[in-house]
């Protein structure tokens, strides 16, 4: 177990300077905000859902973050609000996870996921039986 921890608190420049090198390379590359928003704690969270009406609890900062980013589109587009809507949320992870199932199942299989109690996906949440 103490090689693990060891090995599991090296940092990647030493483990593999390569890919920490191009990574940081990637990093240089990109839009410091941009970086700064990706990696804050709002990735973290899970906000299925509109503003006010999540699945899950404790979305109030989401909410306003994501109503403020509407009324910058709107804003941005000079559209009144009251006869546009807009929705900035990312698109689905539905595609991903369709393309994973196809890259490694033949027409017809079967493939069962988790209820919702047990960690499950909404998305996934079909009967036994459901097939691609």
């Amino acid at each position: 177990m103490e090689a693990v921890n060891a090995w599991g608190n090296t940092p990647l420049a030493t483990v593999d300077p390569e890919i920490h090198d191009l990574i940081e390379k990637e990093k240089r590359r990109q839009c410091r905000a941009v970086i700064e928003a990706l990696g804050s704690a709002l990735t973290n969270k899970y906000s299925e859902g509109m503003p006010g009406n999540r699945y899950y609890g404790g979305n109030d900062f989401i909410d306003q973050i994501e109503n403020l980013c509407r009324s910058r589109a709107l804003e941005a587009f000079h559209l009144d609000p009251s006869r546009w809507g807009v929705n900035v949320q990312p698109y689905s992870g539905s595609p991903a996870n369709f393309a994973a199932y196809t890259a490694v199942l033949q027409p017809h299989d079967r493939i069962m996921g988790l209820d919702l109690p047990s960690a499950g996906k909404k998305i996934s949440a079909r009967r036994l039986g459901s097939v691609i």
